[in-house]
């Protein structure tokens, strides 16, 4: 038996956070023509639709404002990257939306509503993508810093 409590950590362009729900959206592009007088429409199978996810993740920490905003610009780096889930594979996504929920009774917790598209054939990790990553690795190398320092404090 599958042992729930071990999942896979989460992560977009390697910015971890914790997922409430995920679930893929998938199906047929499928072109309806109606046709005058007729009874039953003419439908045209235009082939699979992009798979796009949709995800309710949080940040859940001390350092969850600094976390969230580097997640924030992880999701508007352009170009598609690695989306990593607990159960699905990992795969290259475009991230299409990312919308911040933050209550001031819930400190340290914030909600984000993430959704992804699949990057197509000829979509490729790029440069921009590289530049945000580095980036997010400064900004977190920033955050790590200030917390050893506060430490010794």
């Amino acid at each position: 038996m599958r042992n729930w409590l071990k999942l896979r950590p989460a992560s977009f362009r390697g910015v971890p956070f914790h997922v409430e729900d995920d679930g893929p959206m998938r199906g047929r592009r499928v072109v309806v023509h109606d046709i005058s007088g007729g009874e039953r429409p003419l439908t045209e199978d235009m082939g699979r639709m992009a798979t796009a996810i949709s995800v309710s993740a949080y940040v859940a920490t001390d350092a969850a404002d600094a976390i969230g905003h580097v997640l924030e610009r992880a999701c508007d780096a352009p170009g598609p990257a690695l989306l990593v889930l607990p159960i699905d594979p990992a795969r290259m996504m475009h991230c299409i939306g990312c919308e911040r929920e933050r209550r001031k009774d819930r400190a340290g917790y914030i909600a984000y509503r993430l959704s992804f598209v699949e990057a197509g054939a000829g979509a490729s990790a790029s440069i921009g993508g590289i530049s945000a990553l580095r980036d997010i690795f400064d900004a977190g190398i920033v955050f790590v810093s200030g917390a050893i320092g506060s430490l010794f404090k």
